[in-house]
């Protein structure tokens, strides 16, 4: 049998992928708890999505959280819910995302980034089939797909204590590996493509297509925040695009410098070129640096300022002076 898709769903043609579509048809059927690791932006959470749309829950619900997203204090509340007057603020009874997910599937993304207790509580959700309300002592019965993912490899998280081994096995009954879009050929054009058509329908202009000059960057360039990044730039280029085909001139500007950072590579050791004046250099490796946490957090601008370990304000005030796009969507 063939994988079916959401509407929205774009399918490349890379053997990598391939195998993916593989998987996907294999595991959607069976109702085993699946493991996701991959880069950043990769396409996790449409992984995700094809596994519920393919298995027998997909009439139910299909709830995604991103567990490094939730308020530490209430993370509890949030995946197990609560009863009135359980804490300060819980003026009514609240179904946390188990109970939501009843019947369905429910993704964590970024699964170790939950703390210990709450890790511990997962563990005993996934072996007794129940939750606990914050505030109650009646166990509800759940019947719920569990789908996680990570952008770290899980067992490394393991490794450095971020992550419990007895949870991880637990988790792990089936694994699939999601490539980064740089190792899967030409996906990287037929993704372009599409996100090109989208935003045309989207910004109603007719813009369909780049030039040559433009395929070769969406080739050489390493996109390091992957379909999600290659989302953005093929957004904000047809945005910004001047005729009926995208051009070198409608590529936002830090890509380019980035693509030329690269090619400026010293016989591809990592050595800029003699020529440039250090402060220069030195300011391109900034801003650089600034853009790789800004694709990191998808452009979530406190998550970059702790990845970069700046305050906000040094943030925008950097942003500012390397003037970086934030036209992310």
């Amino acid at each position: 049998t063939s994988v079916t898709f959401e509407q929205d769903f774009i399918t490349g043609q890379s053997r990598r992928f391939e195998e993916i579509l593989e998987h996907i048809r294999i595991v959607s059927p069976v109702d085993m708890t699946v493991v996701i690791e991959g880069e950043t932006g990769s396409g996790k959470e449409y992984v995700a999505r094809a596994i519920h749309f393919n298995s027998k829950r997909r009439n139910g619900a299909f709830v995604a959280v991103d567990c490094g997203a939730l308020p530490k204090g209430i993370v509890n509340s949030e995946l197990f819910g609560h009863i009135k007057g359980s804490f300060t603020g819980a003026t009514y009874d609240k179904k946390g995302l188990f109970e939501q997910a009843h019947g369905g599937t429910l993704f964590l993304d970024e699964i170790s980034n939950l703390d210990a207790e709450n890790q511990m509580k997962l563990l005993r959700v996934l072996q007794e089939k129940t939750i606990t309300r914050v505030g109650d002592t009646r166990p509800i019965k759940v019947d719920v797909r569990l789908v996680v993912a990570s952008n770290e490899d899980l067992m490394k998280e393991v490794e450095q204590n971020n992550m419990r081994e007895d949870l991880y096995h637990r988790l792990n009954e089936f694994k699939i590996l999601v490539p980064p879009i740089r190792e899967r050929g030409d996906d990287v054009l037929v993704f372009a493509s599409a996100f090109v058509e989208k935003a045309a329908r989207r910004f109603e202009k007719d813009v369909s297509g780049y030039d040559q000059d433009v395929r070769q960057i969406l080739t050489n360039y390493p996109w390091p925040g992957n379909i999600r990044e290659l989302k953005n730039v093929m957004t904000r280029s047809v945005l910004l695009a001047r005729g009926n085909t995208i051009t070198l001139q409608d590529i936002p500007e830090e890509i380019k410098t980035r693509q030329a950072l690269l090619l400026n590579r010293d016989g591809g050791n990592g050595r800029t070129r003699t020529d440039v004046k250090l402060k220069d250099a030195a300011g391109k490796a900034e801003k650089e640096a600034i853009i790789q946490a800004l694709i990191k957090s998808n452009y979530n601008k406190s998550k970059a300022a702790r990845l970069l370990k700046i305050d906000r304000k040094t943030l925008y005030n950097k942003i500012k002076q390397f003037n970086i796009s934030l036209i992310e969507s």
